[in-house]
């Protein structure tokens, strides 16, 4: 081999080890991202096309006030305006607790609340109720007079207001 061909030769793999010392150096790459979605307007659900909801008790013997006596169903609707049933769904009843019982809204009596239940277990008021839209058609809802034991309770008439408040994420 001559001094020529040994000097490119010897160029070549300079230049080869240059260039592979340089592209070993290099650690990573790098890759755009594209994202792409929809923006929805979502609208709000309502509960019983917003009417108010009346749940008569009738004439409730104070003596017979257990938490069982006397309860009424709510029956109620909620509608979410085509949100898929798989949507997650907070259910809340919001009212001023009795001091007896979180699940009991305060009355006009003394002494007397009414419970709230979610399929016969209190449900406590001012907490959401985690679901979904479909799980709405098993949910029954209910209202039971209850009794604070420290009271006595005497006849009279009573009323009490609570509001039921669906929201979908």
């Amino acid at each position: 081999m001559n001094k020529m061909t040994f000097s490119l030769v010897s160029v070549f793999f300079l230049v080869l080890g240059v260039s592979l010392s340089v592209s070993a150096a290099q650690t990573g790459d790098a890759v755009n991202f594209e994202f792409t979605g929809s923006f929805i307007v979502s609208t709000p659900c309502t509960v019983n096309n917003d009417d108010v909801m009346n749940i008569p008790f009738g004439n409730v013997g104070v003596k017979r006030v257990d938490g069982v006596e006397y309860m009424q169903s709510i029956p109620y609707v909620v509608d979410c305006h085509g949100a898929p049933d798989n949507s997650p769904l907070k259910l809340t009843v919001s009212g001023n607790a009795t001091g007896f019982d979180p699940a009991a809204v305060v009355t006009s009596a003394n002494g007397l609340g009414i419970e709230i239940q979610a399929n016969g277990q209190p449900l406590q008021l001012n907490k959401a109720l985690q679901t979904t839209l479909g799980a709405l058609s098993t949910l029954q809802l209910t209202a039971v007079p209850v009794k604070d034991p420290a009271i006595e309770l005497t006849e009279q008439a009573f009323t009490a207001t609570a509001t039921l408040t669906a929201d979908y994420e």
